[in-house]
């Protein structure tokens, strides 16, 4: 039997399409990853609104449990992607460089062996040397 198609293409292959589009961000991330390019991959949680909107178009156009059940997955996917993009992901604000006869910009970091260490552990006035290494690997 044949399928009528609703408008130009077919529900399921919309749904399919937005799925698609979870897969793919995740994947061009770990090829990235590979490749050493430590970047914010804002493609992935982009790629994957775009995978809803295609999911939603495809629910309002023919109803079904399991689309229904795909579409909340993928919401909830993508909303967890934004989180851990703007929330978790995120950089302190810079305020500057250190400056002679300045006060430390206030920071916290944890030592090698797990202590943790801030500006104020340097006022107890004894000699300190302070490393800042910047690198991508």
């Amino acid at each position: 039997m044949f399928r009528r198609f609703n408008n130009w293409v077919c529900p399921w292959a919309i749904f399919l399409f937005g799925g698609l589009l979870f897969l793919v961000g995740p994947a061009i991330y770990a090829a990235q990853l590979c490749r050493s390019r430590l970047a914010t991959p804002w493609f992935v949680p982009v790629l994957a609104t775009v995978g809803v909107l295609c999911m939603a178009v495809s629910v309002s156009q023919r109803r079904g449990l399991l689309r229904k059940i795909g579409l909340v997955i993928g919401a909830f996917l993508c909303t967890f992607e934004w989180f851990m993009i703007v929330v978790v992901f995120s950089t302190p604000s810079y305020s500057g460089p250190a400056q002679v006869g300045y006060r430390l910009p206030s920071f916290a970091t944890t030592l090698a062996d797990g202590t943790r260490f801030s500006e104020k552990d340097l006022e107890n006035g004894g000699p300190t040397v302070l490393l800042f290494v910047r690198g991508r690997w």
